[in-house]
């Protein structure tokens, strides 16, 4: 019983199928990819049936590359599982036959035949089984409460009760119509999230994050904790591309993380450092992650105001982590690169420049006001165009179909979530329980704008703990935004705002998903290295009330008011990053680091009277200690990573 048990609430494996099932795997996978190129440049198909068919063949690729639980065997299919995948592609053929009256009935009105109960009520089934599988226990618990809350919530008495509703009324609102499954969320999942996701998975592929990696090993390798820096610039330019934490630290936390190990760094500040770094990721354009396409969706704001507006708070994340960093090398003589190791700056852009293209390419067709799909569909091209610039980087026909394979691989999971984020979408709209929620929040804050933020940030904390990154958004912004705006916060604040706790769940423990997967490289306690990341990533869980005090710094304002807000914002994080380390050119007692601490805060706030007293307490405190700072400066150390390690100083074994 145990066992049975433990299976039904884990998480499948990744399987790698065999004979006959990988010969249809691969012929789905390219049919699905034909078929997203063919609606995007070419077809008006109506996003229902678009999203229909996708969200059917998608999860037909997932219940076949996706065990049933972590114990199963990893290549051996089971035959229910065969079943499930034809029986999708069964409800998306369905859906294709009878498109014409799914788009021209009354939903609500009609009623449904026998055979789409059957098939509506399957396709339910089926999402909730796959929401188990891939995204875990907690939200299958969400998903699987709001069903049952939709069915019996009329039996509870006072403002939480709402109408009954029938079992063909559930299934029609879900199924049928553009508040369930194949709703406005799971057009995310078929648009930006396919195509921004085949375009990293294009670039990493032709060697784009190796081209980060040596970058950064050039700009920073030679300085004071260089492995270190490295490891906070190479994962901050590949995560702003591919948007996902777990992708970014298993792809540059595999180079970043030994690195740091071997220069002295314990495994449990490596993974951190990187975990930090990978997270940020999702909140620095221009691609940012799946959460703010969802956020462009919900919203109705374009993805490049988004991007756009996120600009200034994701540099700053950065600097902070950068800043910290920085001052933890100096304070335990932590040493950078012997520069026999290190390539030069000149040298990587005359071998590897040719990856700018593409980010560039990206960058001016959202500023020209394109789509966000075309603009990760051009982006594609140009990576496979520069590709063929040197032989060792080509993406060959064999290439570009392992990466067609691991791009619906990757996404699986993100359609899991869009599929069932739109149930959960469908129930709180159908019961008023949004309504209901904010009315809550109201309750709890007293109509206080800080006081509705910090029950945000913990409620949308709580949900990122048990549930990825955007269903912990979409939630959040269901269920809270409306009440945030009610109180006066611009829309897009309130949902950035959102957003922002909703990446930084990837750090959060217990549930913290980069943290598990940098542990996994640094062989450490990953609960010590996720508690270790948000000390790291502090200034992170303060940046989101600071743009809602002062949107200059979401570049919303005169150039005058924009230009104040982030010089005191920078000077305010940098305060900030030595109060946190104790160290700035000498060590800071602990009565410095406090007032260092709150005079950073102080600038962070938007007020003048504050800014000049935080800045006053920075200037009393620091700028005394210039000289210990420029004379550190000059005395930066060397070590050899690739032969013998020699440090005059233990590693880094505190944390």
């Amino acid at each position: 019983m145990k066992k049975i048990l433990g299976n039904l609430f884990s998480t499948g494996m990744i399987r790698e199928p065999e004979g006959w099932i990988r010969k249809l795997t691969l012929l789905l996978v390219c049919a699905i990819t034909i078929f997203q190129f063919y609606v995007v440049l070419f077809s008006t198909m109506d996003p229902f049936l678009h999203n229909s068919i996708f969200i059917t063949f998608m999860l037909a690729v997932t219940f076949i590359v996706f065990s049933f639980s972590s114990g199963k065997s990893r290549n051996k299919i089971p035959l229910y599982d065969i079943l499930i995948s034809f029986t999708l592609m069964g409800i998306g053929v369905f859906m294709i036959v009878y498109s014409e009256r799914f788009l021209t009935r009354w939903p609500m009105a009609d009623p449904l035949t026998v055979m789409e109960m059957i098939v509506g009520s399957i396709m339910l089934l089926i999402v909730i089984e796959v929401t188990r599988r891939t995204l875990g226990t907690g939200m299958l618990v969400i998903v699987s409460a709001l069903i049952i809350y939709a069915f019996f919530g009329h039996l509870i008495p006072g403002v939480f009760g709402h109408q009954q509703y029938t079992l063909m009324q559930f299934v029609d609102q879900m199924v049928f119509t553009v508040n369930g499954v194949y709703g406005s969320i799971a057009t995310v999942a078929a648009t930006y999230v396919f195509f921004f996701v085949l375009f990293g998975n294009l670039f990493n592929a032709s060697g784009g994050g190796n081209f980060f990696y040596a970058l950064s090993k050039a700009v920073t390798g030679r300085v004071a904790g260089g492995p270190a820096k490295v490891a906070v610039i190479s994962s901050g330019l590949y995560g702003s591309i591919s948007g996902s934490p777990t992708a970014d630290v298993a792809t540059t936390g595999s180079f970043t993380i030994p690195s740091m190990k071997k220069v002295g760094y314990s495994g449990v500040y490596a993974g951190a450092i990187e975990a930090t770094a990978a997270t940020g990721g999702s909140i620095l354009p221009p691609v940012m992650g799946s959460a703010a396409f969802l956020m462009a969706e919900m919203t109705g704001i374009s993805y490049a105001s988004i991007a756009w507006a996120a600009l200034i708070p994701g540099l700053l994340y950065y600097l902070a982590i950068f800043a910290q960093v920085h001052f933890q090398a100096k304070k335990t003589k932590m040493a950078g690169y012997d520069d026999e190791t290190l390539p030069t700056v000149k040298g990587v852009m005359k071998s590897m420049g040719q990856f700018i293209i593409p980010i560039i390419v990206l960058v001016v067709f959202l500023e020209q006001g394109f789509t966000p799909v075309l603009g990760a569909i051009a982006a594609s091209v140009a990576t496979i165009i520069v590709s063929y610039f040197k032989k060792e980087t080509r993406l060959t026909p064999k290439k570009l179909f392992n990466t067609m394979i691991e791009t619906t691989t990757r996404i699986s999971p993100l359609v899991a979530v869009c599929a069932a984020a739109g149930i959960v979408a469908g129930v709180i709209q159908v019961t008023g329980l949004g309504g209901k929620f904010s009315s809550l929040i109201h309750a709890a804050s007293g109509g206080s704008i800080f006081m509705t933020l910090l029950v945000t940030m913990v409620v949308c904390v709580i949900f990122g703990m048990g549930m990825p990154t955007p269903a912990a958004y979409i939630l959040t912004a269901v269920l809270a935004a409306p009440i945030m705006i009610e109180v006066g916060i611009d829309l897009l604040e309130a949902h950035l705002f959102i957003l922002y706790f909703a990446c930084l769940s990837a750090i959060t423990p217990p549930v913290a998903v980069a943290a598990y997967a940098a542990a996994a490289i640094a062989d450490a306690n990953p609960i010590k290295i996720g508690l270790l990341a948000c000390r790291l990533g502090a200034v992170a869980f303060i940046i989101p009330f600071m743009f809602i005090y002062d949107p200059a710094l979401l570049l919303i304002g005169s150039p005058v008011e924009i230009i104040i807000a982030v010089i005191s914002a920078i000077i305010g994080v940098l305060a900030l990053a030595a109060g946190f380390e104790g160290w700035f050119g000498i060590p800071l007692k602990k009565y410095e680091q406090f007032i260092v601490i709150i005079s950073g805060l102080l600038l962070i706030y938007p007020h003048y009277v504050s800014s000049i007293i935080g800045l006053a307490g920075v200037c009393f405190m620091l700028v005394p200690k210039f000289p210990e700072v420029a004379k550190d400066f000059k005395n930066s150390g060397r070590v050899k990573i690739d032969g013998e390690i020699s440090l005059d100083k233990k590693p880094i074994s505190n944390y």
